[in-house]
């Protein structure tokens, strides 16, 4: 075989074995991976509580533990009955929503007073992923 060929050969296997790379996406490989969305704190009372929702699209799940935030010196995850949860478990490839009826967090002995339209941050502490801030307008 001629030089020529043998190297025209060797770029066309090449560039065969080149198409046919595989990428693999988190879901496969496994791993936690969140995304908290749609935030928003809604004033009740004296105090307020915070809606989310928590996008899990990894392949293995996480669990929330708390909540924390610079405008309430108590942030309370509670389930739909409104009693106390010490934990709430986010599967993995899930979409947990923190809504009305449902698990959410409630902020009470607020630090000031809250103006509708003004952002907040509220820290959402899970057990793998540690601590992620989601942005909440007051509503």
């Amino acid at each position: 075989m001629s030089r020529g060929r043998a190297a025209a050969l060797a770029l066309a296997v090449w560039v065969l074995a080149g198409g046919c790379v595989y990428y693999p996406k988190v879901t496969d490989i496994g791993g936690v991976r969140l995304l908290p969305t749609k935030g928003r704190v809604v004033r009740e009372g004296g105090g307020a509580v915070f809606y989310a929702d928590i996008d899990s699209t990894g392949k293995y799940g996480d669990v929330l533990l708390r909540a924390e935030t610079p405008i309430a010196r108590r942030a309370q995850l509670v389930d739909a009955a409104g009693a106390p949860l010490e934990r709430l478990p986010v599967p993995g490839a899930t979409l947990v929503r923190l809504t009305p009826g449902a698990p959410r967090v409630v902020l009470a002995e607020l630090t000031r007073a809250l103006t509708p339209g003004e952002v907040v941050i509220v820290t959402l502490v899970f057990q793998k992923a540690g601590a992620i801030g989601v942005i909440a307008p007051v509503e």
